[in-house]
């Protein structure tokens, strides 16, 4: 039955803020909440089974921010590297055939809210858990995106900076792009201007 099919989220909390000089933006508060806290918050009210968050920079501050909320912490010890290392990190941490979907999402949408992420976890469910989902607003791809578990070995071997970009372009056949009217699947923050 497609609506049993069980969910698990990785939220990317691993980066340097480079962008954003010396301050840790995914701690940087937005109408009173830190921003990884945020898209953990819109998440986990999504309705996902399991949520990794995979730290690097000053983990110990993101680790103590959420320690509250019912998620495993997994630290990428290569964090430098970029988004891929940390993707593969959590993918690997997720337990063999435990999850029908594997649901990655950005720690820097402070916007994303709950419906957006409820309505990309409800298509992946349509497709009967057969297709990469992702969002698109105004033409443009965001965030999360849902990975048929078959996935896991492939998120498990990414690395670099460029997350699973080449990899959803080289399963362009297998992709769902869903239109929706929510800015916040793509309004992320790299600079203090932002």
């Amino acid at each position: 039955m497609t609506s049993q099919l069980k969910i698990a989220a990785i939220v990317l909390a691993a980066g340097q803020s480079r962008r954003m000089g010396p301050v840790n933006k995914l701690l940087m508060e937005i109408e009173g909440v830190p921003m990884v806290e945020r898209v953990l918050l819109a998440i986990q009210a999504a309705g996902v089974e399991k949520t990794i968050v995979v730290t690097g920079f000053e983990s110990d501050r993101i680790e103590e921010r959420l320690s509250g909320y019912d998620v495993e912490f997994v630290w990428n010890e290569n964090f430098e590297a970029g988004m891929g290392s940390s993707l593969a990190v959590g993918a690997a941490a997720l337990a063999e055939n435990r999850f029908d979907g594997i649901l990655v999402c950005l720690g820097d949408l402070p916007y994303l809210k709950k419906d957006s992420i409820g309505k990309v976890i409800d298509a992946f469910k349509k497709a009967k858990g057969e297709k990469i989902v992702a969002p698109c607003f105004e033409g443009k791809r965001g965030h999360p995106v849902i990975f048929p578990s078959h996935y896991k070995k492939p998120l498990e071997g990414l690395q670099g900076d460029a997350g699973a970009r080449a990899l959803i372009q080289q399963e362009a056949q297998n992709l769902l792009e869903l239109d929706l009217s929510e800015e916040g699947t793509i309004r992320d923050m790299d600079t203090a201007d932002a």
